[in-house]
């Protein structure tokens, strides 16, 4: 690794302005070394060490079967396009790759010979019959059936039906198995060097293969690696829990009702309706007005109505023939996740209501991942900017089980101390009162027309990015961008483009946005991300921290907001040019004895407290001292 990464290496051939970084080297030798041993590695990478590359070419190397997992699509595209093709080149040979998804992004060949077998009545809205049309000829000719290859966004209702899904493929027992788009593109997989997944496909794989025989959706590897490895926690409470919702059980009604036509037998219409009423009378029970309710109290009779007449259906539908076997597969396991959200009164699990849907989660997924895949996976490689707390591990360990790793926690190459400042007013209220919200508009208003735009605004809730994006209106000459306003990666194509702008956002884009230079000088946080402690999943990890004795702020709130609060300062400075400013608009961050946790997380840099110390960094062109 040292030879590969020197100033005389590979990489330095193949990259004409390749910079040899120590951070990479020592990361690319621990990568190796826990490949060689097959052992864990916990690794944390600081921003513009290049830890891509630092774990792919060892990974290349090793002569192992490697699937590497990511959180976003936009890390995938760039380890397709750009990492992979260097480090081929590096070691002098061709790597194969492949990218697998999920199997509702790929066209069904049964599902379209169904279509043409009923007559069009697929499609009831005309929209999406409209759609459908249009797609024919890509539909004919496509070699993939990757959704992503369209020029369009089709609707769900429309997609859903001409999908493979998870939860209707057939598999080996498809009549159109051997011409599927899923199945070639798994196979495909099967004979490639490097597989490259997100975090969602590959906990789906370990539930698949816990059902099944043990064949999953992935071919057999002997490592992953997980990138932007503080999602998989989310990621694994996702595939650990199960979800009831309206949508689901219509589209089981429907698919029913077309299998049945399909084959030719009546369909069991009575049945089908007591399903859907039933279904509609638990979730009007617990729906919230919005946003997510907690329900301590179990909706016993409506649940165990909907429980039993999901049951009936699978007894009616088993024996039928493949498709309504797989069918009556289905309701099963939704009458277990029914089952499952009538059960609240346990630390174990938490329980609750949203618009369309009852939802229930694991607590704490330690355990199961320690059972299903540390001690019996793959050797498994963790990185990510921001894994450690206080200086270790031990948070990030104990959320996910894992005791037994190798761990590197390595620097970042990059001069945060002359790159940047930190500010931090002294003169805004505490973010619970009255007016905080007015305040830090205003704040922020002031903050943009100092940095000329060229800002990006992370929000702590959609309350506080509507009041922000509202102050904002009309009081700055630049462009305004606001999450919603258009998808994701087409606001933040605009933002990169539009050197000026301002956006303000929340959520997601906290994690995953990379806009090096001009664009991104100003990075403004409203308060300090700790999660909203009337989240259900949120609050009933904190009681059964409290139950077993700990600390409920200490041991969850503080660390998981440090980390988070990382991850929201990692998006201003990406690469060695890049310079700017990181206001944080929260006095508790001095004011309380639990802010030194978070500026002690932060990279060293030059701390302000007044706005013209702002307008001195912006004019000067350079840091001040401080």
């Amino acid at each position: 690794m040292e030879r590969l990464f020197g100033p005389d290496g590979a990489l330095a051939d193949c990259l004409p302005a390749f910079e040899p970084r120590a951070e990479q080297a020592e990361l690319a030798a621990a990568v190796a070394e826990a490949l060689a041993r097959r052992e864990h590695l916990l690794a944390e990478a600081g921003t513009g060490t290049g830890k891509s590359l630092a774990y792919l070419i060892p990974a290349l190397s090793s002569g192992l079967k490697v699937v590497v997992s990511t959180a976003t699509k936009a890390l995938q595209e760039q380890l397709l396009t750009k990492d992979v093709p260097v480090a081929a080149a590096a070691l002098g040979r061709s790597v194969d790759v492949a990218v697998l998804k999920g199997r509702q992004n790929y066209l069904c060949r049964r599902a379209l010979h169904g279509y043409e077998l009923l007559g069009g009545s697929l499609f009831p809205r005309e929209e999406d019959a409209l759609a459908f049309e249009s797609m024919r000829s890509w539909m004919e000719t496509t070699p993939t059936g990757d959704r992503a290859e369209l020029d369009f966004e089709p609707s769900e209702t429309l997609w859903t039906e001409l999908a493979v899904g998870a939860e209707r493929c057939l598999g080996r027992r498809c009549p159109f198995v051997s011409a599927c788009f899923s199945e070639q593109a798994r196979e495909r997989a099967s004979h490639a060097d490097l597989v490259i997944v997100n975090h969602a496909l590959y906990f789906a794989d370990l539930a698949v293969r816990e059902r099944t025989d043990g064949s999953g959706v992935l071919p057999e590897h002997d490592v992953v690696v997980f990138d932007e490895a503080h999602r998989l926690e989310e990621s694994a409470v996702s595939w650990l829990g199960g979800r009831v919702s309206g949508a689901a059980l219509n589209r089981l009604a429907r698919d029913v009702d077309r299998a049945c036509r399909e084959a030719g037998v009546p369909a069991p219409a009575v049945a089908l309706d007591r399903v859907v009423r039933a279904g509609a009378a638990l979730l009007d029970e617990v729906r919230p007005e919005r946003g997510k309710r907690r329900l301590r109290e179990p909706p016993l009779e409506r649940g165990l109505v909907l429980r039993d007449r999901l049951l009936g259906l699978s007894e009616g539908l088993t024996g039928r023939g493949d498709e309504l076997d797989a069918l009556a597969d289905r309701a099963l396991r939704l009458s277990a996740d029914v089952a499952a959200c009538l059960e609240t009164d346990d630390l174990a699990h938490v329980v609750w209501a949203e618009r369309d849907g009852v939802v229930w989660a694991p607590v704490d997924v330690s355990a199961q991942l320690r059972e299903r895949l540390w001690d019996v996976g793959p050797t498994a490689v963790l990185l990510s900017a921001t894994l450690t707390v206080d200086g270790g591990f031990g948070f990030v360990r104990g959320r996910l089980g894992l005791r037994d790793a190798q761990e590197l926690s390595g620097g970042s190459p990059l001069d945060f101390a002359g790159q940047t400042i930190l500010y931090l007013p002294d003169r805004l209220p505490d973010p619970r009162s009255p007016e905080a919200l007015e305040r830090v508009a205003e704040e922020v208003a002031a903050l943009c027309r100092i940095s000329r735009g060229r800002a990006l605004v992370l929000t702590t809730s959609y309350r506080a990015l509507d009041a922000i994006a509202s102050g904002l209106a009309g009081e700055i000459e630049y462009e305004l961008l606001v999450q919603g306003q258009a998808p994701r990666e087409r606001l933040l194509e605009r933002f990169r483009e539009t050197v000026s702008s301002v956006l303000v956002a929340t959520a997601t884009f906290w994690q995953g946005v990379d806009v090096p230079g001009e664009s991104l000088s100003l990075l403004v946080i409203d308060k300090l991300p700790f999660a909203p402690p009337d989240d259900p999943l949120v609050e009933a990890r904190c009681e059964r921290l409290a139950a077993e004795g700990g600390d409920w702020f200490a041991d969850y709130a503080l660390p998981q907001a440090v980390l988070q609060l990382r991850q929201g300062f990692g998006r201003l400075i990406r690469a060695h040019d890049d310079r700017g400013v990181v206001a944080i608009l929260d006095p508790r961050v001095r004011t309380r004895r639990y802010g030194r946790a978070f500026l002690d997380s932060l990279p060293v840099c030059p701390v302000v407290t007044e706005r013209e110390e702002v307008a001195d960094f912006f004019s000067v062109g350079a840091p001040i001292s401080g």
